[in-house]
């Protein structure tokens, strides 16, 4: 049996990185997947994850990547792989330590049918730039067909959206029921429940939704060398259904269905009765604490130390629950870049093979090295953008499913 205590290349520095995990009192499914009631039931709008890193090939490029409609198995993601048309994808870009923003990157989605159809997406670029591009089919073959990316020749940007491996990387279980022992027992959690299932990964043999940009930075950065970026999902308030079932005509304001900043907020630091409340909030409302006292709560039920708390507060509430990147800070390597300066520890954003699990866990536990023993997505990734690995595509005859929940 490992020891649930180890050294891990991105833990360097984690004392002064407390991004942050979560805690709560309803069941977690980790990071943001089905992150709220609303977002469980509304599965187009649920947010899986984010990401948001420097180009590791040029780092005067940067990616976003957004995952939504988490859980997808490969044998029905031939009629699933489908983004909703009624949704505003939402990328939001902050300058320094704003709360606030006019910068966005919006994708909309034409009505879509699976099965060997594309859809259109219309990309949104600040600055009243846009451009179309086609999605990336899905089939029910062996070999998941080639990614398709598309470039805006007047910008620059780059485009995909699809099927993918889910990237995120955690043992749901063994932090499950680490969580629910800091409910039982409060300020005495078993630390060593995370680690004994060894590495186990939840999200292994599963699919998820991309969209994926690729901008120049000086397109968002507006001068300044720290950004930040936060994700929404958003429905016009007003939604009219056809006799056929459909949606048509929708009106009103965007309202948040789904947000994240940093990983792993929503499930764990939100009482299962504020999650929809918090998912259809924004960084103002961090700022001015409506969130606080429950996130302290579940802290101290951690026993967290009270300089601790104060640094993850800082991370996610003082100014936002918002991913910060340092552009100063460089990113280099494979798979989306993993040089162990940079990346989420050292304010780089978040990359894909930042394990963001150990580096939260650690800080919750006042500094103590902590992991769950799963350091990588289950599958390689690229090493160009779009980054993310091929879907998972059915099983041939006599191979073996490698999900693991």
């Amino acid at each position: 049996m490992h020891s649930v205590l180890r050294t891990n290349k991105y833990l360097q520095g984690v004392a002064t990185c407390c991004a942050l995990f979560f805690f709560s009192s309803a069941a977690l499914y980790a990071s943001n997947h089905l992150s709220s009631p609303t977002g469980a039931q509304d599965r187009g709008a649920n947010i899986s994850d984010h990401w948001a890193f420097l180009d590791p090939n040029d780092n005067t490029r940067l990616v976003l990547i957004l995952s939504t409609q988490g859980f997808i198995v490969s044998s029905e993601h031939f009629g699933e792989v489908i983004f909703d048309n009624n949704l505003r994808y939402r990328f939001v870009i902050t300058r320094g330590n704003e709360t606030t923003s006019n910068t966005f990157i919006d994708v909309t989605y034409s009505p879509g049918l699976g099965r060997l159809t594309t859809q259109t997406a219309t990309i949104s670029l600040p600055g009243g730039k846009t451009f179309t591009a086609p999605t990336t089919v899905s089939n029910q073959n062996y070999t998941a067909p080639p990614q398709v990316v598309t470039t805006d020749p007047i910008t620059g940007a780059q485009f995909f959206a699809g099927a993918a491996a889910d990237p995120f990387f955690l043992d749901d279980t063994g932090a499950n029921r680490l969580v629910a022992s800091s409910l039982q027992n409060p300020g005495h959690p078993n630390f060593s429940l995370l680690g004994q299932r060894e590495g186990r990964n939840t999200y292994a043999g599963f699919n998820t939704l991309i969209t994926a940009v690729r901008i120049p930075v000086a397109l968002v950065s507006g001068g300044s060398n720290v950004i930040g970026v936060y994700v929404e999902t958003q429905r016009q308030a007003v939604q009219n259904v056809s006799e056929d079932g459909s949606y048509v005509n929708p009106q009103g304001p965007f309202r948040n269905i789904n947000r994240e900043g940093n990983p792993l907020v929503t499930n764990g630091l939100i009482p299962a009765s504020l999650k929809n409340a918090y998912q259809g909030s924004n960084p103002e409302q961090d700022a001015a604490g409506v969130f606080r006292p429950f996130i302290i709560q579940d802290l101290q039920n951690f026993g967290t130390s009270a300089n601790n708390i104060a640094a993850i507060l800082n991370q996610i509430q003082v100014n936002g629950d918002i991913l910060r990147i340092n552009l100063t800070v460089p990113n280099s390597g494979p798979e989306g870049g993993n040089n162990p300066d940079g990346g989420f520890a050292h304010q780089g954003g978040r990359r894909l093979l930042d394990d963001v699990v150990d580096i939260t866990f650690t800080a919750i536990h006042n500094g103590i090295l902590t992991t769950d023993f799963v350091d990588r997505p289950d599958k390689p990734l690229q090493n160009s953008f779009p980054f993310v690995a091929l879907p998972y595509q059915p099983f041939r005859e006599g191979q073996n499913d490698h999900t693991m929940q």
